[in-house]
């Protein structure tokens, strides 16, 4: 196996804590497989969805990020290592991360813990919105 499949592997199944939430997850993959440093968010031991909207919206982070606009409709474009803004309705209110070879996204799932899952499992468990970020230069 690869370093980068085995850290992957390492992480998945892992449960959620308020030491380990989506944006924790998402920090460290971002550190491990792309050398990105994400700042440190204290995110509340029971975050509600108005706290993680309001949170992924407006921190000072998003502005570091690019939205990545894909050319169809479904087709995700976004290069490997993009932060995923995930959303039941209009706004984001989780975060993972994009592992382009792998086809998934990986995050912190309060009742899953950390999974790995692909596009379409993703909306078939009420992720309608998802917008891909990449990195502005």
């Amino acid at each position: 196996m690869s370093e980068r499949t085995d850290f992957l592997t390492s992480l998945l199944g892992q449960r959620w804590a308020p030491e380990r939430t989506c944006w924790h997850v998402a920090a460290l993959v971002q550190l491990r497989l792309f050398g990105r440093v994400l700042p440190h968010v204290d995110v509340p031991p029971d975050p509600s969805w108005g706290w993680m909207i309001s949170t992924i919206a407006e921190h000072d982070e998003r502005q570091s990020w690019a939205e990545v606009v894909p050319l169809h409709a479904g087709l995700v474009t976004a290069p490997d290592g993009a932060l995923v803004g995930l959303g039941r309705m209009d706004r984001a209110a989780h975060i993972g991360v994009w592992l382009a070879p792998e086809r998934r996204v990986i995050h912190c799932d309060q009742r899953l813990g950390v999974v790995a899952e692909d596009i379409a499992t993703l909306r078939a468990r009420g992720w309608g919105r998802m917008q891909f970020f990449e990195p502005r230069d």
